[in-house]
């Protein structure tokens, strides 16, 4: 909402403007001067030592619209107190929230279930009882909000969700080290994927592989080893832990060991870096494949020292990690893509917008403008015939009847995966409603489009299904079975209600019990249990099985209803 709010995204211009005024709880100490910034100003309330409310100030931009129905007059200061006060967090390397208890409870010298030591012992400055900032520290923090703001949308959108992630995993201290430990990893891993590295050369591959390779491609020839280094080379490079070090470490700078910020004796030394990198991305994995704790040397205080060692090796602290990701998040902000002017439909991310599938009732009468869209509009009609089915009040059946004609042209020149969906689609319809309802001469549609409904597919499993038409083969049948749920947990597959889903599993469990093969029959009524669970009328089918009795999946599934 911060870089929406700058008006760069706007295609109108600004519109309309409002003053927005809302209040953080925070250890920083205003007295005296207000900080100002591009996304907002931080203003002291009475400037006691014990008062932590600061006041947020905003003027909110909306983008020029005409005044109707459904225009954002304002989006109310809620949505960018919780942005800036990530952003402060991180920039002014403070505690801010909306609520004073969080404030309190980070900020208390009290020990929680984590550690028997309160934050500030683990990180320096962001949990103390009090921080006053200096003007650097202001200036900073001001140029780092018109540096974010400035970055090109995407960039944004990466950026701010890793200062989320940092803040998130020092938040997490009182509660829980490893994870703790984790977020701040994770929050480099956000960045990474921004990064455009060049290959490593062969020499930087691990040495054991290098080495067996090098002796394994001794009879080829050298196009042909070259080709097999360069292959390992991408798959090396692509190590998730090797991009996180080597990202970090092509941001750290020389100015890094030489800030105001290093402490003598305690700061991580240039010939650490590589190995302290090495063991946070080993000990993030095992928090989450695992959920295995920090060693205990990292569980305890050090004094704000930003290594120790675990197994004669050197691994970076809380306070060594949360200074060096904090290091490498500004760095990636100030070398960022900065544009001025950006076309960009940032509608969607704007507060209190959430995406959500329509109703098939909305769309499922659209015109198709190409034959795949036909499985989509297949799906819509499943859906709603599911729901007439079992009676759900106010469903109604959407009328197919403009958009059928074009079903029936489309058809012979569609692509052969799309003509099951077709062709499904128009006599489904057309057996599910009244005769005054249906396409004049329907029937005509069966003759011109002859076989398909022969085809294993999965749209014709379930056509079949619900008109009760099993006239082809069992070995056919079957394979229509099978390829339903193969394709089923993909993109692509199609995606029927539940309740066909499992009147598909019956009918075929009939025809198997009906050719005397019981042990397939119950096997897939035991699919049927299992793919719609909890419904009684499969459970009681399951535990009273009769290879004599006749399995209707309509009187199983659907609830009886009492005549009026």
């Amino acid at each position: 909402m911060l870089q929406i709010n700058t008006g760069k995204l706007f295609k109108n211009g600004i519109g309309r403007t409002n003053n927005l005024r809302g209040v953080l709880y925070s250890n920083i100490w205003l007295p005296t001067e207000d900080i100002e910034t591009n996304a907002g100003t931080l203003r002291a309330t009475d400037g006691g030592r014990d008062n932590r409310a600061i006041v947020y100030e905003l003027e909110e931009r909306i983008e020029e619209s005409s005044i109707k129905p459904g225009v954002v007059v304002s989006h109310t200061v809620q949505p960018y107190l919780q942005d800036f006060s990530i952003l402060a967090s991180f920039g002014l390397r403070c505690t801010f929230s909306n609520n004073e208890n969080t404030v309190k409870r980070l900020i208390s010298e009290n020990a929680e279930f984590a550690s028997h030591y309160p934050p500030n012992k683990f990180v320096r400055r962001f949990f103390d009882n009090r921080i006053a900032p200096r003007q650097n520290d202001r200036d900073q923090f001001i140029d780092l909000v018109k540096d974010l703001l400035a970055l090109e949308r995407r960039l944004f959108l990466v950026a701010m969700r890793s200062i989320r992630t940092f803040v998130a995993g020092l938040h997490r201290i009182p509660d829980d080290l490893g994870l703790a430990y984790t977020l701040l990893v994770s929050s480099v891993e956000t960045l990474i994927q921004e990064r455009t590295n060049q290959p490593s050369d062969w020499e930087n591959v691990n040495e054991q592989i290098r080495v067996a390779v090098d002796k394994a491609l001794d009879d080829t020839s050298e196009k042909t080893a070259q080709a097999v280094r360069e292959a390992i080379i991408g798959v090396d490079n692509g190590s998730l832990a090797r991009s996180y070090r080597e990202f970090i470490l092509n941001k750290i700078d020389p100015d890094y060991f030489r800030s105001e910020d290093v402490l003598l004796g305690a700061a991580v030394t240039r010939w650490q870096l590589d190995q302290a990198l090495r063991q946070a991305y080993v000990l993030r994995s095992k928090y989450i494949h695992t959920a295995s704790p920090l060693p205990d040397e990292l569980t305890m205080p050090h004094q704000y020292g930003e290594t120790t060692e675990v197994d004669r090796r050197p691994a970076l602290t809380l306070q060594g990690l949360a200074r060096i990701t904090h290091h490498v998040i500004r760095t990636f902000i100030k070398e960022g893509h900065k544009i001025e002017f950006e076309d960009y439909d940032y509608n969607r991310e704007r507060a209190g917008i959430v995406t959500m599938q329509l109703a098939p009732q909305y769309w499922l009468a659209h015109p198709l403008s190409d034959p795949k869209q036909a499985r989509r509009k297949f799906e819509g009609l499943l859906s709603q015939l599911s729901d007439l089915t079992l009676r759900k009040k106010g469903t109604v059946l959407t009328d197919l009847k403009p958009i059928l004609p074009e079903v029936d042209t489309m058809l012979p020149q569609a692509i052969a995966e799309a003509k099951p969906a077709l062709f499904s689609l128009y006599v489904l319809f057309n057996c599910m409603v009244r005769e005054e309802d249906q396409i004049p001469n329907w029937r005509n549609f069966l003759t011109r489009h002859p076989n398909i409904d022969e085809l294993p597919a999965s749209e014709i499993l379930m056509l079949r299904t619900i008109v009760n038409a099993h006239e082809w083969e069992l070995t056919v049948h079957k394979e229509a079975y099978d390829r339903y749920w193969k394709e089923r947990p993909t993109r692509a597959g199609l995606h029927a209600p539940r309740l066909f889903e499992a009147a598909a599993s019956l009918e075929l469990a009939e025809r198997y019990r009906k050719n005397g093969n019981v042990d397939a029959s119950k096997n897939l009524v035991s699919d049927a249990v299992e793919i719609h669970p909890g419904h009684s009328g499969l459970l009681e089918l399951e535990n009273n099985y009769s290879k004599v009795k006749t399995i209707n999946w309509r009187e199983i599934l659907v609830p009886h209803q009492e005549p009026n």
